[in-house]
């Protein structure tokens, strides 16, 4: 162990002994019994300056802020005040939700009327025509002509191809300028 992680280090107990060249057996017993004597009081210093620096570092401002924060954190998640909690907004209004609708309807029988040019006929389901948006309902009337029945939750529209389309989109042609430039 190294005595670096304390700025004052304890007094050492006793000196290193000294280095005697020793020839008899007796001589070198009782060396070897001094130095180990010497490794043993210091590792017992420096046993008891580590018990010491422990204790000294206990219960201190570090442990006190994260027991507040942790306290603050699960009360905000167990019991979150109304300026965090977040409400979830209600469902557009019947207008809006129709006029998307229509919309959606108009891209479908885009995709319908783009068939029938490549082809010369309306697709026998509507797959054919490529990807399907939700809430489509197709039925083929004649090799030409075709209905589309759009659902949501709160709105059914239906939409006839012998129909002008921007009629039937309404407010949304003019955004798409459907009347004509």
């Amino acid at each position: 162990m190294s005595d670096s992680i304390d700025s004052n280090p304890p007094p050492d107990p006793s000196p290193d002994p000294p280095e005697v060249e020793v020839s008899q057996a007796s001589e070198r017993d009782s060396a070897l019994a001094a130095v180990l004597r010497h490794q043993t009081d210091r590792a017992q210093v420096e046993a008891h300056a580590l018990k010491a620096r422990v204790g000294r570092q206990g219960f201190g401002l570090r442990h006190v802020a994260l027991i507040i924060a942790t306290a603050v954190s699960l009360w905000i998640w167990s019991w979150p005040p109304d300026v965090l909690r977040i409400t979830s907004p209600g469902p557009p209004p019947v207008e809006e939700e129709e006029s998307t609708l229509r919309l959606v309807m108009y891209f479908q029988a885009q995709k319908i009327e783009q068939y029938r040019v490549d082809t010369g006929s309306v697709p026998l389901v509507l797959d054919e025509a490529g990807p399907v948006f939700q809430g489509m309902e197709y039925h083929r009337l004649t090799n030409r002509d075709y209905r589309i029945v759009g659902r949501t939750r709160r709105v059914s529209l239906s939409y006839s191809s012998v129909d002008p389309i921007d009629v039937f989109v309404g407010t949304g042609a003019s955004v798409l300028n459907l009347g004509g430039v």
